[in-house]
């Protein structure tokens, strides 16, 4: 009997949305993907990165893919930005954000194991000699202030500057995909950040679905989550996390999932029911 393809939905960036499909698609998965925010440069943010680095700088962390992709953005054409950052310390946060560094032709001196604010921390923490250094996160207008007080806590001057913002996406549009998610009925839902577990529940609520087959849904499929933070904003919403993806790239999820049901299949000779999960 020819085994069904697991059916998994994550919710991407609108320009990462097609090769997500591609990966899922080797991996044997059958992929429904939709944004439910969009990034909007923060063009402001070409004055703060000018006169920060007027003055000395010592350390910029690049904390995602995104966010060297707008600073690059903003900076192009009026401040060069590669230049600037052969003079300092770069740090990333993940291969994805290194490898879009280097293809800019941009050094990176560090990137945490753990590929999230912890493993920074950690990282830095074990490296020492923070006090008074001149630090510079170019990031999103949503990062979590935990990595920027602890730096601060070692004595370094912290300049966070948002390169870009998240405006979340209500049109008619994003109604009928939502409608299209409920029928779908994914094994898997993939929550890539906890800002995008919050805005999958605003939108929930704007579409008045809180009380609908999206319920169902969850219930339905195994809850994944990339990252701890993550996890527990998921928990903290009320829903039960099954999963919680050990690295932070999308097909390093694919990869532990594609693992799971693996082993799942040596225990059973079915599909493990929900109650097994207790859910």
């Amino acid at each position: 009997m020819k085994q069904t393809r697991k059916k998994i939905a994550a919710f991407r960036p609108e320009n990462v949305l097609e090769r997500s499909m591609e990966k899922a698609n080797r991996y044997g998965f059958d992929f429904f993907g939709f944004p439910v925010f969009e990034l909007v440069d923060r063009k402001e943010a070409l004055k703060e990165i000018k006169d920060v680095f007027d003055d000395r700088v010592d350390m910029v962390v690049f904390t995602s893919l995104n966010g060297v992709k707008k600073s690059f953005s903003i900076c192009e054409g009026e401040f060069d930005l590669k230049n600037k950052l052969s003079d300092v310390n770069v740090g990333a946060i993940g291969p994805v954000t290194r490898k879009e560094l280097e293809k800019r032709g941009v050094r990176v001196d560090f990137m945490p194991e753990g590929y999230n604010a912890k493993g920074l921390m950690k990282l830095l923490d074990e490296r020492r000699g923070l006090e008074n250094k001149n630090i510079v996160f170019l990031r999103s207008a949503e990062g979590g202030r935990g990595i920027l007080e602890f730096l601060s806590g070692k004595g370094a001057f912290v300049k966070d500057i948002a390169v870009y913002k998240m405006e979340i996406k209500d049109s008619e549009r994003e109604k009928r995909l939502f409608s299209d998610f409920v029928r779908y009925k994914p094994d898997y839902i993939i929550f890539t950040s906890s800002l995008t577990f919050k805005t999958f529940s605003e939108l929930v609520d704007r579409f008045g679905m809180r009380e609908k087959k999206i319920v169902e849904v969850l219930e339905h499929a195994k809850i994944v989550a990339i990252g701890d933070l993550t996890a527990e904003t998921i928990s903290e919403g009320g829903v039960k996390v099954d999963l919680v993806a050990e690295k932070s790239t999308f097909e390093d999820v694919l990869k532990q999932i594609k693992r799971e049901i693996s082993e799942f299949s040596h225990l059973s000779s079915g599909w493990p029911q929900k109650c097994s999960n207790n859910k």
